[in-house]
């Protein structure tokens, strides 16, 4: 991985060259403090932007508005394993973990499930989207002594099926695969998977174990050792932060066996001091658009987050011909304050494309209201992840309603040069650099986010963008072809030229804005000057001596 120095990131803007935290360390749970892991202040700018000349008729829009909304009661998929070779757990395990689990429900909703022996646990709370009938986790191989229990979905799951011959699967599920890989050829398997996904896989009835994390987090996954040195995995903190007495974040790109330690199998080309991308982008769309119909599998309706940025708008654009063929309702959904940039482009191109729209208009008040509902699901108490994770809560609620499943525009600006403080980059290796380095901060930010805020209500966000052939054939084009250059160019203007003619203009020359800017204008201030009414001037003085591990530097934070 590239190592930003303070001299290559001379032009990057001060608050973007280092996070003041250190996400990926290791620490004990004393030193997690308040929180557990962070976000990484990276990358949150943009600017403001009014979108002109936009209709306001909204035809199939579904609108709901901050006081009649009703909160959904919401029970999210997650997975929990304990690997105690010495059986210091043995009494209760079960119990013990189904209480764990348990905390993680607003993940998977649609059941939970427990197996183990002495040695090992494996529990698991389900959102049922492959096969709602027969996908039950964890799965067992009960005569073999095989298990596994898995997060996300494995997008090429019959495709490796295929190619390695394997015996017919017992379910539907597509977490199958990794079981039958695992007995099949061992850890090495998990480079072929194309997917978002944290598993824990047992072999030989808790000899072997195995755990990864997909190739730049998308999916959450933690890893802690506690009593007797058994080491525990979960989806989320909450779920072991009282059983441990060290827990870290599980790497991305990397699995873990109790004899290699961590390995990194996910090591492109690309990410490399010496790598000089040559292409031109006449290999993206092909990528993009493959991507996002593997992305579409599912055995439930699916739905777009559509944010009125370009993004979405690009994503919409290739889902409309692939729903049409098989004749499924095009659902989309958008968030904001009446009037907001992203409302009305987001209409724009609602009504473009002829899809089913639903929208919520939050109020500033509302906004305060799930302050604490939002940083218990997102586990960070970075101000600036929290507040642009807010409007996400909202529209993840109101996409919960219809669809399990939304796929969003997440991922773009990291492989395009989508900031605008890339204007100021001095060449293409500066570029390419930096859109490295950002790429490796995504888990911390926008997958966290992502992730977070949809399984809060038992909803899935798939991320095209992150496609591994996606990021490689975007990695690979000359970086050149990403700089900012005026109007004439603006940023991601080699996204928008693939898109030339399909996309409303307003829409797809819109500049970029940060994300609480385009849901609305007045709510963030609201949202700090009740930050700022809660905590006295004596209580923040107090604070750096109160909370030693990473002060606040805020009211807010």
């Amino acid at each position: 991985m590239f190592a930003a120095t303070t001299s290559t990131l001379a032009w990057i803007p001060t608050s973007r060259q280092t996070a003041r935290r250190s996400p990926s360390s290791t620490c004990t749970v004393k030193a997690l403090a308040r929180a557990e892991i962070m976000g990484s202040r990276v990358h949150r700018q943009g600017a403001l932007c009014y979108i002109g000349a936009m209709p306001v008729e909204k035809g199939e829009t579904k609108t709901r508005r901050g006081s009649t909304q009703t909160k959904r009661t919401t029970e999210m998929c997650s997975i929990l394993a304990c690997y105690d070779p010495d059986g210091a757990l043995t009494d209760g395990r079960e119990e013990l973990m189904r209480s764990l689990s348990a905390r993680m429900r607003t993940r998977g909703p649609d059941g939970s499930g427990y197996y183990g022996n002495e040695r090992f646990g494996l529990a698991h709370e389900r959102l049922a989207i492959m096969d709602p009938e027969g996908g039950k986790q964890p799965i067992v191989y009960e005569a073999e002594k095989y298990s596994v229990c898995a997060n996300g979905e494995i997008y090429n799951f019959r495709a490796l099926q295929k190619k390695y011959g394997l015996t017919a699967a017992q379910t539907g599920s597509d977490s199958e695969v990794l079981l039958q890989l695992y007995r099949h050829m061992g850890v090495d398997f998990v480079k072929d998977l194309n997917g978002i996904f944290g598993f824990v896989c047992v072999g030989d009835d808790g000899k072997n174990m195995m755990a990864a994390r997909d190739h730049c987090g998308i999916k959450p996954l933690y890893m802690g050792t506690g009593v007797g040195g058994a080491v525990w995995f979960a989806s989320e903190l909450k779920a072991i932060h009282d059983q441990c007495t060290s827990i870290e974040e599980f790497p991305a790109g990397h699995y873990w066996t109790p004899e290699t330690g961590f390995v990194k199998y996910y090591a492109p080309e690309w990410d490399s001091d010496d790598f000089v991308g040559t292409d031109d982008t006449s290999n993206v769309r092909a990528a993009l658009t493959q991507a996002v119909r593997d992305q579409m599998m599912s055995d439930v309706p699916i739905g777009l987050l559509l944010s009125g940025g370009l993004d979405s708008a690009v994503i919409a654009s290739i889902i409309k011909p692939m729903l049409e063929e098989t004749n499924q309702e095009f659902i989309t959904f958008t968030i904001g304050q009446e009037g907001s940039p992203d409302v009305m482009a987001a209409r724009v191109m609602a009504e473009d494309l002829g899809t089913t729209h639903h929208e919520y208009l939050f109020t500033s008040e509302e906004a305060c209201a799930v302050i604490p509902d939002v940083i218990y699901h997102l586990e960070t108490y970075e101000p600036e992840l929290i507040r642009s994770a807010i409007p996400n809560y909202f529209l993840a609620r109101l996409a919960a309603q219809h669809v399990k499943v939304v796929l969003t525009g997440e991922g773009s600006d990291e492989l395009f040069a989508g900031y605008l403080y890339f204007r100021d980059a001095p060449d293409g290796a500066a570029i390419h650099k930096e859109l490295r380095r950002i790429f490796h901060h995504l888990h911390n930010v926008n997958c966290q986010r992502a992730d977070r805020m949809t399984m809060a209500h038992g909803l899935e966000a798939r991320v095209p963008f992150l496609d591994p052939s996606v990021i490689n054939a975007v990695m690979r084009v000359d970086p050149e072809l990403k700089r900012i250059d005026g109007e004439e160019k603006p940023e991601k203007h080699a996204l928008r030229a693939l898109f030339e003619g399909e996309i409303p203009a307003p829409v797809l020359w819109r500049t970029k804005a940060m994300q609480c800017e385009g849901v609305g204008l007045n709510w963030v201030e609201t949202l700090q000057q009740f930050c700022e009414a809660q905590v006295s001037d004596a209580d923040f003085a107090a604070a750096a001596e109160k909370y030693k591990i990473n002060p606040p530097q805020s009211k807010e934070e």
